[in-house]
């Protein structure tokens, strides 16, 4: 079992975060009223390892979308490390918007008071 390795090749695909303290703006730490610990697979780390591949960006959840993004940009994706990397960053904020819209968010320019 490798547990906090340093080799790139390592992959969390589960994790614990255990929610005790908030804390405030002057680093001070707060106990919060009900403690509770949050666990969380990372569906895209679970999909790389179902799918055999080393980056999220290689799964099927990615690269429909980074395909498209190549075409729609006339180049390939893979050629160009710079590229590459705006690419995964557009395919990626793509992806959230999406869920933000699902969740009832609607994008915009103008700040909402509330």
């Amino acid at each position: 079992m490798l547990v906090n390795s340093n080799d790139p090749l390592v992959i969390e695909v589960w994790n614990l975060v255990f929610i005790e303290f908030n804390r405030q703006a002057n680093g001070q730490l707060i106990n919060l009223p009900a403690k509770h610990v949050d666990t969380g697979m990372g569906f895209e780390r679970l999909s790389m390892v179902v799918q055999g591949v080393k980056s999220n960006y290689d799964t099927d959840i990615f690269q429909p979308i980074i395909q498209k993004i190549a075409t729609l940009a006339g180049i390939k994706y893979g050629m160009n490390h710079e590229a590459d990397i705006a690419m995964r960053v557009v395919a990626d904020h793509l992806r959230a918007v999406s869920f933000a819209i699902a969740d009832g968010q609607l994008p915009s320019n103008a700040r909402q008071v509330m």
